[in-house]
């Protein structure tokens, strides 16, 4: 058994709390002293990370050379400290100049211009040999050295994501843009033997599609169109109220490289869009298999993450369920890099990551994706010990320098005050196995069709979430059986749900679950390869019984059907027949409340103190208690002594 077994935080009840430590090149020298690291330790960090990647280790054709991260590992040893390795390989920095002019490198290459970027296209055939070469070296050389707290993977995107070309990196002055980078002809021909055996022959194929293709070879992609004037002007409402700090500039400037995947009208259309998209998904969603495969293969006992990001849109590529449950059956883990200053975006752009490990039994660790504030690390620390994360990672505890992802600078090696944020935070804080009893749907055919459904959904779930705790549910974990671990689904936006999950719902209504939704929400189910059919649940009363649940309506204002699902969860006047759930907050007020079996977590996201009365009432229990929460602080309620 190989030696980094010792620093398995799970095995030593402990969480992984990590700092990124070196991007590119030798680590900086203030870096390496002892003074920087035992900062680390008084901070409450178990572990520093370092960027390996293809271009620093094989400057030249087998002239293998680690010694820019042996320093390091040297002194962390020294320091009983954990290492977690980048191990990043097709990011333009990532890949050796002499690969890069070499036959076998292969660049994506957008349908939107029909221009290279240079980072490797996932298609390249050339590349699985020398991933697995790659990992091959890094295990060799690093497997015994009684260090690794866990690796993680950087199989793509810009920085290392499990996602496709988008925008920032290291460096640029090469063509890059959220669009589909599958112009390659090893793409198409991909795509053209994907759909033959989904559809089995041409003739069936043209048939689905509306289409006249007279051999194999003619198959194409569906046409891939720029956002409109309006389109554009939806797009920046649709993400102002949630993303409110993101750079109007920076969407602006982008404005001809954000693309639509909507405004198709006939069957036939959709049916071919829908059929791109799961290819697109699930080609990304193979490569991060093979990686994660190969990885474990050199590394049988070491922790292994998949790094991803992104919001869950199609065209970035990361199927944040299906790239979970891959990584689930390699006993590895997810690290989810888009956490932001504020709860509730965090929230939703995590929390299907979260719920999918917390079913598939992957685990995960969160990542920031920009610099963190002080008072933001109380809330990090929330979000993990709430979220069933295994741990979290954080750019900016120990001053680096000048931080190549944002440009601010931190004294090297001293601590910020985001190390007494963490430390203060983590300090007797349990980490609870949360009781959720309530799942919202991300219909996967919607936000397929348009994926502007998701900004819908996370502006709504960035304020439900203040008075109720809730996990994402999508088609696949439905699928798979996962609507049985709750009483509650809400279906807050997207008109559209493939027959599976229908008929998935259904059964589980009959058997006592509550659905919630608006009778503005019309829904028609996608069958078998695609076809629309009649609209469903006959909404004639404001609830329908079927077998032993119910389907609850909202018939109102769209700005009231928060307080109707608030209503409607927690049934606090006995309106509805169902139990209500334990209502530990219910007011919006940024106070977030998280509960397990014992004991209750608040957040308090003011800058001010909130006094709180708290009326605990359900078949275990009856309790009524007042709570003072400091601002910016996580409170600890034991249910067994209140």
């Amino acid at each position: 058994m190989e030696s980094t077994r010792r620093f398995n935080t799970q095995a030593n009840g402990k969480m992984s709390i990590i700092q990124q430590w070196q991007y590119l090149g030798r680590v900086h020298p203030a870096l390496l002293e002892d003074k920087a690291f035992e900062n680390c330790k008084r901070a409450g960090l178990s572990s520093v990370q370092s960027y390996v990647y293809w271009a620093e280790i094989e400057k030249q054709p087998d002239n293998i050379d680690f010694s820019v991260y042996d320093e390091l590992v040297e002194r962390l040893v020294k320091h009983d400290l954990g290492w977690v390795p980048f191990v990043i390989l097709g990011p333009n920095y990532a890949t050796p100049k002499w690969f890069q002019e070499s036959e076998q490198s292969l660049y994506a290459r957008c349908l939107e211009h029909g221009k290279e970027s240079k980072i490797q296209s996932i298609w390249n055939p050339h590349l699985p040999k020398w991933v697995d070469r790659f990992l091959r070296l890094f295990a060799e050389h690093y497997r015994d050295c009684y260090i690794l707290e866990s690796i993680t993977l950087g199989i793509s995107g810009n920085w290392g994501e499990a996602i496709y070309p988008a925008t920032g990196g290291f460096y640029g002055g090469f063509h890059a843009h959220p669009g589909y980078w599958c112009g390659d002809n090893y793409a198409r021909d991909n795509f053209r033997r994907f759909a033959i055996k989904k559809y089995k022959t041409l003739e069936e194929l043209n048939s689905a599609w509306d289409t006249d293709f007279c051999k194999v070879e003619e198959i194409r992609f569906p046409s891939v169109r720029k956002l409109s004037r309006l389109e554009f002007i939806r797009y920046i409402l649709g993400k102002l109220p949630v993303r409110i700090k993101t750079s109007i500039k920076a969407i602006g400037r982008n404005f001809l490289e954000i693309h639509s995947d909507k405004g198709l009208n006939k069957p036939s259309e959709l049916r071919r869009w829908i059929d791109f998209i799961e290819w697109y998904l699930g080609s990304m969603t193979d490569w991060a298999e093979f990686w994660v495969k190969t990885a474990r293969k050199y590394l049988p006992y070491t922790d292994i993450y998949l790094v991803t990001g992104g919001d869950g849109r199609p065209i970035l590529g990361a199927d944040f369920s299906a790239q979970t449950k891959v990584v689930a059956k390699y006993n590895s883990g997810i690290r989810i890099t888009n956490l932001t200053d504020e709860y509730g975006e965090s929230f939703t752009l995590s929390r299907l990551v979260s719920s999918a490990s917390r079913f598939y039994g992957a685990y995960f660790t969160s990542e920031e994706a920009r610099i963190n504030s002080p008072k933001a690390i109380t809330m990090r620390v929330f979000d993990l010990a709430t979220s069933g994360a295994k741990g979290a990672y954080f750019k900016s505890i120990i001053g680096t320098g000048k931080d190549p992802c944002r440009g601010g600078v931190f004294p090297v090696g001293e601590p910020t005050p985001g190390a007494t944020s963490l430390a203060r935070s983590l300090t007797g804080l349990p980490f609870l196995k949360s009781t959720v009893e309530v799942a919202v749907l991300l219909s996967t055919a919607s936000v397929m069709f348009d994926s502007v459904v998701l900004d819908r959904i996370y502006n709504q779930c960035s304020k439900l979430r203040d008075f109720l705790d809730f996990d994402f549910i999508d088609d696949r974990i439905i699928s798979d059986g996962g609507l049985r671990s709750y009483r509650f689904l809400i279906i807050l936006a997207g008109n559209l749900v493939f027959n599976q999950t229908i008929s998935h719902i259904e059964t589980w209504v009959e058997a006592g679950g509550i659905l919630i939704l608006s009778k503005s929400i019309e829904l028609y189910p996608v069958g078998d390869k695609n076809k629309i059919s009649g609209k469903l649940f006959p909404q004639t009363k404001s609830v329908e019984k079927i077998g032993c649940g119910f389907i609850i309506f909202f018939n109102g204002r769209k700005a009231k059907f928060l307080d109707f699902i608030s209503e409607a969860v927690y049934n606090p006047q006995n309106k509805y027949l169902h139990r209500g759930i334990t209502r530990i907050d219910g007011a919006f007020d940024g106070v977030f409340a998280s509960r397990s079996a014992n004991k209750i977590l608040y957040y308090n996201s003011n800058d001010y103190k909130i006094r709180k009365r708290i009326s605990l009432s359900n078949a275990d229990f009856s309790k009524e208690f007042e709570i003072n929460l400091k601002a910016n602080s996580i409170t600890e309620i034991d249910l067994c002594e209140s």
